[in-house]
């Protein structure tokens, strides 16, 4: 009875010491962010339209309008290379307006449907769709990605900028400050 006791006691000492080691996670988050950059094309002048050439684009950047794409992820945020892959990492999508209500509503932006194109340091190209997951997105409109590869890139050091691009193709976020935020 004596030993029974005893062991029970020591599990209560022992029992706090695994919890706090496995709630501690060495995981954090990556924020890319930037803004909002439109192209429209200037009309063509006669010539232009007799030889053929193609118009030229306008770009207008935004500076009021602004979106981050946030990675989540249980694994730290590496400068080097990555020794723990997850098997999911996820991410959030906010859009914001700087200089009125704070919040855009992305359908009345013309940001209903767009895609995320990463952009690696070896002009690689990889496209991620938000809308390709369908109703499984997470609590507070989290998305996951499951390419191994892609969470091998996203932890890693290798990524240049991200752009979100609408479906049209004429409005773009452009992605290229970024901050990591470790948990400790």
């Amino acid at each position: 009875m004596i030993q029974v006791f005893l062991s029970v006691i020591l599990l209560f000492f022992l029992m706090p010491i695994d919890f706090t080691s496995a709630q501690e996670g060495s995981g954090g988050v990556k924020i890319y962010s930037g803004y909002l950059h439109q192209y429209s094309v200037k009309k063509a002048s006669f010539w232009q339209s007799l030889f053929g050439s193609k118009p030229p684009q306008q770009e207008k950047i935004h500076q009021d309008r602004q979106c981050a794409v946030e990675f989540v992820s249980q694994s730290p945020f590496s400068q080097q290379s990555v020794s723990v892959i997850p098997d999911k990492l996820s991410y959030l999508i906010k859009f914001k307006d700087l200089g009125g209500s704070g919040k855009i509503d992305p359908s009345k932006e013309n940001f209903e449907k767009f895609t995320i194109k990463i952009y690696t340091k070896y002009d690689d190209e990889y496209t991620i769709d938000p809308d390709s997951e369908g109703n499984q997105v997470g609590v507070n409109e989290e998305h996951h990605i499951y390419d191994s590869y892609l969470i091998y890139l996203i932890l890693g050091s290798g990524i240049d900028h991200l752009e979100v691009t609408s479906a049209t193709g004429r409005d773009k976020y452009l992605l290229d400050k970024l901050e990591i935020l470790e948990n400790k």
